[in-house]
Parts: structure tokens; sequence; C-alpha cells
């Protein structure tokens, strides 16, 4: 009990996580990113979203997903152009899985986007899949609405993965 008592009061400040996420040593920013994911602060937000372009792979992962840990009201944006444009297909993915933790409305055609750039069989699609089918159909206005129920019966026809398709149908639930 004493030890966890010290722990608690001797964690760092957001301050000190935000200044780390900003530091200049990459397994700085690295460890920064990861622990922020227990610092719901403003400041810890901004500095995550200004690492989500680092070169180190790790430091971008680590940032989306302490991102969605926050609960990052600010990161749709960020999150949307990690989407479209990074090169690594697992910070892709992590973004669309993040989009999907926070409901993003917004990324919804950009998850379309991701969900078409697939083959019918490639499982690499799921998380895409899934944060249409967690962002649901409410709140969206009727373009991006009918864009979503169209990707995702195209795609479940088009399957003959039953994982795929099981998921597909799944989201397509949540679309109602």
């Amino acid at each position: 009990m004493i030890a966890l008592f010290y722990l608690l009061a001797c964690s760092p400040s957001a301050e000190d996580i935000a200044k780390t996420i900003a530091s200049p040593n990459p397994v700085a920013r690295e460890d920064g990113a990861k622990i922020a994911q227990n610092y719901a602060d403003v400041a810890v937000e901004k500095a995550l979203i200004a690492v989500l372009g680092d070169p180190s792979r790790t430091i971008r992962l680590n940032a989306i997903e302490s991102l969605a840990e926050i609960e990052a009201t600010t990161a749709g944006a960020p999150l949307i152009d990690r989407l479209a444009n990074d090169d690594d297909p697992g910070v892709r993915r992590a973004a669309a899985d993040a989009l999907g933790r926070l409901k993003e409305k917004a990324a919804a055609p950009a998850l379309v986007a991701y969900v078409q750039g697939f083959g019918p069989e490639d499982r690499e699609q799921l998380a895409g899949i899934w944060a249409l089918g967690k962002i649901g159909a409410e709140g969206l206005d009727p373009e991006p609405r009918q864009a979503v129920l169209d990707a995702l019966a195209a795609l479940r026809a088009a399957t003959t993965d039953r994982f795929v398709r099981y998921q597909a149908t799944a989201a397509l639930r949540g679309l109602k």
C-alpha cells in the first residue's frame, strides 16, 4: 500500500509528459507517447497530435493508441490524415481503429475509401469495417451514410471470406 501511494505521489505531471513527447530524443518521445494514454489533458493531446507525423512508426502507433485511450476530442482530422496518407499499413490500420473508438463521424468517407482500397478477401480492411460499424449512421449526412451502406453491402456481397462477411454484416446491423 505504501509503495502504491509513493508511485501515485511521484508520477509525472501532464506537462512533464507533454514535454517528453516533444523531446528531440526519439526514445523519450516513444516512451512519452505510450505513457500519455494515462493523461487525459489538453497539453498531452496537443503533443500527441504533433507527433502523428513523426518518422518513427512506433511513436506514431503509440500516439494513436494514446489518443484513442484518452478519448481525444481534437484528434479526428489528424487521425483521418494518418488513415489517408501514412506510408505504413499498420499506422493506417491503427488510425482506422482509433477513429472507430472515438466514433468520429467525419471519418466515414475516409474509412469508406480505406475499405475500398482492399480486395474483398483482404483481412487488412477489418479495422475499417469495424470502425464504420462503431461510428454508426446516426448523425451522418445522407450522402456519407449511403456511401457507408453501399460500401459495406458491396463488400459483403463480393467476399467469400466468412470472417470478412461476418464483420461487414455486423457493421451493417449497426447502421440502422
